[in-house]
């Protein structure tokens, strides 16, 4: 029975962090919405798969460890520290201010660095890197550190505001690369195919933590940013929906904090120019419905996938 239970471990692929922390991310959207019961219903279900996670982590380490020798595993591992780093916000609203909450965020930003250089000394410093190395996970690797300032404000804002520049200069850097990858020099295998949507994310991402935690905004600065990321959002939104026609593959769970990071952007920028609600506000509900039938629908493949290999 323990073996039966080991080896069920082990099949649980580690971009699920990619799906949990979109079912988070989700769940406080929600819940910051008014939508308090479906908010905290995706946040619970997202503890749950984490647990599962943990799980995977303390009893099978050494396959774990195997699995992050994988390129693409490695650049999508960090979703786990950032997933962690959105469920303490959910658990702030539980426990306020508690000091392992506190903790526990400060242990996922350490653990977040710790994880993009053994990805840095694993698969960039040992080669001449070319353009078949890289893929959209990247952005996840080094821009996803914006997720420590969209939660710092309930923890340590000052944190989130240094961290906040770093993600945005290696969004401008892996911007340009990322894109030629995608559309000029292609070559990407089917199984790789959902990463794509990755692409949306950063921008949005940025721009959150950037509505976040800056006091003195620079409205041109948030028009361009917005702008960028919007136009990014539709373009990448157009080429998924053939997508999800393939078969299943754990890189399914790119469906969902793209597109859920995307929704939380234009509703932060409703609150930040109250002016502009009329635009704004239906954008915000539009993207919002998408991001909940995306992460729902990933959920559903999901919980299918591991039933299976149960």
């Amino acid at each position: 029975m323990k073996q039966v239970f080991l080896n069920f471990l082990k099949k649980i692929p580690i971009p699920i962090c990619g799906l949990i922390l979109g079912m988070v991310s989700l769940g406080n959207l929600l819940y910051s919405k008014g939508f308090t019961f479906l908010g905290n219903i995706f946040d619970l279900v997202g503890l749950f798969f984490m647990f599962l996670i943990m799980l995977k982590l303390i009893f099978t380490m050494r396959h774990l460890l195997e699995a992050l020798k994988d390129p693409i595993v490695g650049s999508v591992s960090p979703t786990f520290t950032m997933a962690w780093m959105v469920i303490c916000v959910f658990l702030n609203r539980i426990f306020p201010h508690s000091s392992l909450v506190y903790f526990i965020w400060l242990c996922a930003i350490f653990l977040h660095f710790l994880l993009m250089a053994y990805f840095v000394a694993l698969h960039i410093l040992p080669q001449k890197v070319g353009m078949g190395h890289v893929y959209p996970s990247w952005f996840i690797t080094f821009v996803g550190l914006g997720v420590i300032p969209n939660t710092a404000t309930v923890f340590n804002i000052e944190i989130g505001r240094i961290v906040l520049w770093p993600a945005l200069l290696f969004y401008f850097i892996l911007l340009p690369i990322i894109t030629h990858r995608i559309f000029i020099f292609k070559k990407m295998h089917e199984s790789t195919l959902p990463l794509i949507t990755i692409l949306t994310a950063p921008g949005s991402l940025c721009l959150a933590a950037y509505l976040t935690v800056t006091e003195s905004k620079s409205n041109l600065f948030v028009l361009c940013l917005f702008l960028l990321s919007q136009l990014i959002y539709l373009a990448t939104v157009v080429l998924v929906i053939p997508l999800l026609r393939l078969p299943f593959y754990p890189s399914y769970a790119a469906f969902t904090f793209p597109l859920v990071i995307s929704a939380t952007a234009v509703h932060l920028m409703a609150q930040s120019y109250p002016a502009f609600t009329a635009l704004l506000t239906p954008l915000s509900v539009i993207e919002l419905v998408i991001a909940f039938f995306a992460v729902a629908y990933v959920l559903i493949r999901y919980s299918y996938f591991l039933v299976k290999k149960a």
